[in-house]
């Protein structure tokens, strides 16, 4: 009689919340290694993005760890908020002035570190696959 090997313990839900955590903790690392290696320093748009982004690397590290579906509103609310200051900012770097009050301070939100692959659009993407990741979670059976 043949054995099969036994199956990864791993489901669908607990993969995807594994995703969305890693984008969440590759993102914040790469916003961490502009400003603090790098020294490009975020204007105002940019923390509201880490301010969204940043929790999420650890809520939903601790997420995965305890395959906790119930975070999904909660992070699926910051990555929301966070795609919205991310869409919000690449507007204010294709058609400067349209956020004149939020924009003030010693770097304006203007400014275009690497112009082929601009900051906020890096923060955008990484917005959308945390938001995609949480939308296709499936409920717990009951």
């Amino acid at each position: 009689m043949m054995q099969t090997q036994p199956t990864p313990s791993f489901d669908r839900n607990t993969l995807l919340l594994a995703f969305a955590w890693l984008v969440a903790l590759v993102a914040t690392l790469g916003s961490l290694y502009y400003s603090e290696v790098r020294n490009y320093i975020p204007c105002t748009l940019c923390w509201y993005q880490r301010i969204a982004m940043y929790p999420l690397a650890f809520l939903l590290g601790i997420a995965t760890w305890r395959g906790d579906l119930a975070i999904r509103p909660y992070a699926l609310t910051l990555s929301l908020l966070g795609l919205f200051w991310s869409g919000y900012h690449l507007l204010e770097q294709w058609v400067p002035g349209i956020a004149p009050s939020v924009c003030k301070g010693p770097i304006p939100c203007n400014v275009e570190y690497i112009p082929s692959f601009p900051i906020p659009l890096q923060a955008g993407i990484a917005f959308l696959l945390i938001s995609v990741a949480l939308l296709l979670l499936r409920p717990a059976q009951r």
